[in-house]
């Protein structure tokens, strides 16, 4: 709801997808154990996670784990807003909107662009690619 109020009717150009380094429900997502109601929500980090296993496992510690797998659920955070019909109405519509990753450093106030850029429909995989409503 927050998407769809700044591109319908603030019209937005820019939408920052933020995330931490060190987030904690990253870590969670890491580990084996039962959180609640949260489970439902790290399952996709999770699924991230398994995905890039291979890579992560040849970091050598856990914080460089964790923060790598911060920057990867941030630019997978940046193509699903880009999946979204609300993104991709307002490109049907013709409006300016790009979505950007970026990562702030708790530690050290540090923020940096992770250079996920989205500007429109030619940036996404075709599978992902909606038609305007009533298009044929």
């Amino acid at each position: 709801s927050v998407i769809q109020y700044s591109v319908d009717v603030l019209k937005g150009k820019h939408i920052l997808v933020t995330g931490h380094y060190g987030c904690g429900g990253v870590r969670a997502s890491m580990q084996d154990r039962q959180l609640g109601l949260i489970d439902g929500w790290l399952r996709s980090i999770r699924d991230l996670y398994y995905e890039h296993r291979e890579v992560l496992g040849q970091l050598a510690t856990e914080e460089e784990r964790v923060d790598r797998l911060c920057e990867l659920n941030v630019i997978q955070q940046v193509a699903n807003v880009g999946h979204t019909s609300i993104v991709q109405n307002a490109w049907h519509r013709g409006q300016s909107l790009s979505i950007h990753g970026c990562i702030y450093g708790i530690k050290d106030g540090r923020w940096k662009s992770l250079n996920a850029t989205i500007s429109g429909f030619e940036q996404l995989p075709p599978q992902y690619r909606l038609r305007p409503v009533g298009a044929l």
